[in-house]
């Protein structure tokens, strides 16, 4: 999670008497992770919002909340939340309420048709080669949707956020260059390993080109490293070579393999 943001100065006569704390609010999703003082869901903040009663909230040990955003929640979430902060009077602050309405990346970028299935947002390249993104985690995302898991979040949306962030290097980094209209993304080999548990709190995903061959406009070869990280730990990293095939040349290598494969099959 980033570093809480100071409040300011009329923020700050608002809260006289009270002891900030810094607290994150999460989607209902990962509401296991939402145990303690530190971690609340949507749910909670708001009973907490329209129950009115101090002695149940932020007021019941002197505290002013400055409530930081955690994966799952978005624009919706905080206009309803704040709707709620401002009827109670209670002594609760949004950190960074543009956070809130920060928009993951258009699905095209990433090769997904629906866009709660984005795990991508502020995509950016700081150098040539090198791209990285914020991990935004939707509620309903495909991957948390029916998934038994304890407080971290499941190693699929990690490969699957590593897949998308290799993509999304490519539409932005590479693929404006090149005549061909469309491309397929066609992995050859992931080596993957996990070094810590990811959590529903921010977290960055990167990827360096480490080698490419780009001799055939119909079929890019790349190798790159891949990296999620959150509150500077390394959660997981990946070595993955892919190419990036045009869309006709796929659709044509496809069919031919999916008719052999009947074949094989019936006989």
């Amino acid at each position: 999670m980033t570093s809480p943001v100071p409040l300011n100065d009329a923020q700050t006569r608002a809260r006289e008497g009270h002891t900030r704390r810094d607290v994150v609010v999460v989607a209902d999703r990962f509401a296991r992770f939402a145990r303690g003082d530190r971690v609340i869901t949507v749910s909670g903040l708001l009973a907490l919002l329209a129950s009115g009663d101090p002695g149940d909230g932020p007021e019941a040990d002197g505290c002013h909340w400055v409530v930081h955003l955690g994966q799952g929640v978005d624009a919706t979430d905080h206009d309803v939340l704040e709707a709620a902060r401002e009827k109670s009077g209670v002594a609760v602050t949004f950190a960074d309420p543009d956070a809130f309405r920060r928009l993951p990346e258009r699905s095209v970028l990433v090769h997904k048709d629906r866009p709660e299935n984005v795990l991508l947002a502020g995509v950016h390249s700081p150098s040539a080669g090198h791209c990285r993104a914020e991990l935004r985690i939707h509620r309903d995302n495909e991957l948390v949707l029916d998934h038994h898991t304890g407080e971290h979040v499941q190693g699929i949306v990690i490969v699957e956020a590593m897949r998308q962030i290799c993509i999304a290097q490519f539409e932005t980094a590479i693929r404006p260059g090149l005549a061909t209209a469309a491309y397929a993304g066609v992995w050859k080999r992931i080596d993957l390993s996990f070094q810590d548990f990811l959590f529903p709190l921010p977290a960055t995903v990167e990827s360096l080109i480490e080698e490419s061959d780009l001799a055939r406009e119909t079929n890019l070869k790349f190798r790159a490293t891949t990296a999620v990280r959150q509150q500077e730990r390394t959660v997981a990293t990946a070595v993955i070579e892919y190419s990036m095939i045009a869309q006709g040349r796929i659709d044509t290598l496809e069919r031919r393999k999916a008719d052999q494969a009947t074949r094989a099959y019936l006989g």
